[in-house]
């Protein structure tokens, strides 16, 4: 037990947060959701760029109001530090001795001219693994270029897959390019603390957005292992291969299905239309891959949704065994019974914004070890670098006063 809470996975590892935006705070959050000591390191007066971005809590602007900014940092604390000074320097080489992890997402090179690479580093803690977040990785004729969730997605191969054949292909919405990224360098950082626990030498882990995309086994790298051994070039599927898919209107929202030929005999008798598997046109595999079939199922399939609600059309996929789910809210998520049942939402409390429903840890322990351990509202700018300070370095209050006036906190 630790303060009277169940000791968690990632207890007593302690990280060095640099990172900003999305896919890197998304990796620090997952290591603190499970009992990491994420330390994050803001630049004193703006912070993290994303506690401006959208959506704000009731749409008011502030460097507090971000929901992004306080879903990606929960469970950890904040110091500012200008690395850019002598000062903040020589704090950042001690502190970075007492941690575990440092973690930044820089650009290629940006450590090294600060003076604060993984040789430096390590040379004062041979155990540390350093993880290194960026577009293309840090070596390699890319390197240096600029890019966004877009370039990365669409560089890596997936995008070829997404979209209608004979059109452009599309983005994924949102920012799941990022959280794809901080999810795996949440994994890589964990497995490297798990050699360093045994070998007591660390590690510098260089992750590109670009290859990790390349290697995501459900995109790229399952096609080309198809192409080695068939010769077949992946493209995107023909809209036959969609049949039975799609997104119904619905009497109180939308319905989501993806059959497919294979599966439309299942589809068919959800709908009441089992008599079609009696017409040829119908009765195999391959007749329903017959293009025509697509608009014919589409004329069934619309009044049958729209005369049911979501739930009525979840009941009866369930079923026949049709994959096919609502397209739910956030208000039905909050108020769903499996995620009720699990726990999943948890209210905390913010001193800016008060009481706010957040999503926690995305897998449950079977010791079930988060009990007793509250989750923590996303830090204030800078909260805790006194306490970090005075903790990590002993550093005195006139110390911390004059490290202040002079713009290093």
């Amino acid at each position: 037990m630790v303060n009277g809470s169940k000791i968690l996975p990632m207890s007593g590892i302690r990280v060095l947060d640099l990172t900003w935006h999305l896919a890197g705070p998304y990796g620090t959050r997952l290591l603190a959701d499970y009992g990491a000591d994420v330390i994050k390191i803001e630049r004193p007066s703006e912070g993290d760029p994303s506690r401006e971005m959208e959506p704000l809590f009731k749409d008011e602007q502030g460097p507090e109001k971000s929901l992004l900014y306080q879903y990606l940092n929960t469970n950890k604390r904040s110091i500012t530090l200008n690395l850019k000074s002598r000062e903040g320097k020589r704090i950042f080489l001690e502190l970075s001795s007492h941690v575990d992890v440092v973690v930044e997402n820089f650009s290629p090179d940006v450590m090294g001219r600060l003076g604060l690479d993984y040789g430096v580093l390590s040379s004062g803690n041979p155990g540390l693994v350093m993880t290194s977040i960026s577009n293309f990785g840090s070596t390699g004729p890319y390197k240096n270029w600029q890019a966004s969730e877009l370039t990365t997605y669409a560089m890596g191969g997936a995008m070829i897959n997404t979209g209608h054949p004979e059109k452009p292909p599309l983005y994924i919405g949102g920012h799941i390019p990022s959280f794809h990224v901080g999810t795996v360098s949440a994994a890589a950082t964990a497995i490297s603390i798990l050699g360093a626990e045994k070998s007591g030498q660390g590690d510098h882990i260089d992750l590109g957005a670009f290859q990790i995309w390349m290697g995501a086994i459900d995109r790229r790298q399952s096609y080309l292992m198809s192409h080695q051994y068939t010769g077949d070039i992946s493209t995107r599927p023909w809209p036959a291969s969609a049949l039975g898919t799609g997104i119904w209107q619905c009497i109180d929202g939308y319905f989501m299905t993806a059959v497919g030929v294979g599966l439309f005999p299942r589809m068919a008798n959800m709908i009441g239309a089992s008599d079609l598997l009696n017409d040829k046109n119908w009765s195999t595999a391959a007749a329903r891959s017959d293009p025509e079939r697509l608009d014919e199922s589409i004329a069934l399939i619309v009044p049958w949704m729209l005369e049911r609600t979501k739930a009525e059309a979840r009941d009866a996929a369930q079923e026949h065994g049709v994959y096919g789910g609502p397209i739910n809210s956030f208000e039905d998520l909050l108020n769903d019974p499996h995620f009720q049942h699990r726990e999943f939402f948890q209210e905390v409390d913010h001193p800016k914004m008060g009481p706010i429903t957040y999503p926690s840890a995305p897998f449950k322990l079977h010791l079930d070890n988060s009990k007793g351990n509250e989750k923590i509202a996303a830090p204030l700018l800078g909260e805790h670098t006194e306490e970090v300070l005075k903790d990590f370095l002993g550093t005195s209050a006139s110390e911390i006063k004059k490290l202040r006036e002079g713009g290093v906190i």
